[in-house]
């Protein structure tokens, strides 16, 4: 036998063996190539290791993708608005931005109001807005429940200058709001977890909704046309802000929710840089642990040997020794302020690793600008 048949021919568990050696996506495709028996024996994106990734929107219509915890190198990638995977190019679309419920007509043709939109403020007041500031500023996050490909797949956005909710499911032309009438908006995230959807408000009440619930509404014919609506899907309060929490700065505060491995829910809640500077206090976390049979949050000081990741996109907990370059007890956060990125607030940019051990940050690409939030990408 020649040798390059002896290499093309090596069994599929040595050749696993070499991609556990492997941290930069790069070498990994390199790796695909060598030959047709690999590419073939190879998944298309690695399976042994779950390497975070950092999607940077940028100044232009590139986005950037960097692979921050191996070599801080940048990747440039084009992008569209849309579920899309960068390692395996596949994509699906969701509901656009003029099929949420706020929106009632679009006239591309009425340049600077080519939008006509409902408040959602409770006072029915119709106006118009810019294409450009509804594309870019209404729509503060989407997270979504599994795989595209699963027959349950969800989305769920928060949407609006109110912080509402909408969710929609695969093949959905509109988005349809979870209602608010015995629920104050303003939420600030959301996560699927458990069969369930749980959303965190400015003040810091948290809100469980059943998941079945949510997907058997959606599925009801016929379906209103014009700001769809959920009657009966549940939104009970699940727990009230947690007692030890200072709220007096409660504006400058973003909360952000984890599901983990043990079942628990956590907390983060990050003090914004900006509140923090003009206070002359470094930045701060608080971390809380949800006691589900008394309904009530503990304040803990310590992930143990987990980190966790938050951000503009779904917030996740890692095992370091799962993740090449995490470090256990470490919050990995990127900046989410929509209104100072708006303003090209470039100076206070602020996206980084906490130690919470010693309570220090190190800084995450300080030279790079970008004018929107930063994603975590988790192949």
């Amino acid at each position: 036998m020649a040798e390059s048949d002896r290499w093309s021919n090596l069994h599929p568990d040595l050749l696993n063996q070499i991609t556990e050696k492997l941290y930069s996506y790069d070498d990994y495709i390199r790796l695909r190539l060598v030959c047709k028996e690999w590419n073939s024996k190879l998944s298309r994106i690695p399976n042994h290791k779950r390497i975070p990734w950092l999607l940077l929107p940028g100044t232009t219509h590139h986005s950037y993708l960097s692979a921050i915890l191996e070599r801080e190198e940048i990747y440039h990638v084009m992008g569209a608005i849309r579920i899309w995977s960068p390692f395996t190019k596949s994509h699906i679309d969701l509901p656009p931005v003029s099929a949420f419920p706020h929106v009632l007509a679009y006239d591309p043709d009425r340049q600077g109001h080519e939008y006509t939109c409902v408040s959602l403020r409770h006072d029915d007041r119709i106006y118009t807005l810019e294409r450009i500031l509804l594309h870019k500023h209404q729509v503060w996050k989407i997270v979504i429940s599994s795989p595209p490909d699963n027959e349950d797949f969800m989305a769920v956005a928060i949407y609006g200058d109110c912080g509402n909710l909408a969710v929609c499911k695969l093949n959905d032309k509109r988005w349809t709001s979870i209602p608010t009438e015995e629920i104050t908006p303003g939420f600030q995230d959301v996560i699927f977890f458990q069969d369930k959807l749980y959303a965190v408000d400015f003040d810091t009440y948290l809100y469980e909704f059943d998941k079945k619930v949510i997907m058997n509404e959606l599925g009801k014919k016929p379906r209103p046309q014009l700001v769809p609506l959920l009657s009966s899907i549940g939104g009970i309060c699940e727990a009230p802000p947690p007692r030890k929490m200072d709220l007096y700065y409660a504006c400058s505060m973003n909360r952000y929710l984890i599901g983990c491995d043990d079942g628990s829910l956590l907390m983060i809640v990050k003090h914004d840089s900006w509140a923090m500077r003009m206070l002359r206090i470094s930045n701060k976390f608080d971390v809380f642990k949800l006691n589900k049979n008394a309904k009530e949050w503990s304040r803990i000081h310590s992930l143990e040997d987990y980190a966790v990741m938050i951000g503009y996109s779904s917030s996740v907990q890692m095992f370091p020794l799962n993740s090449p370059g995490c470090k256990g007890n470490h919050i990995y956060y990127t900046d989410n302020q929509l209104e100072l990125h708006s303003h090209d607030e470039t100076s206070l940019q602020d996206m980084g690793i906490f130690n919470l051990e010693d309570l220090k940050a190190k800084k995450i690409l300080p030279g790079v600008e970008w004018l929107r939030p930063p994603t975590w990408l988790l192949p």
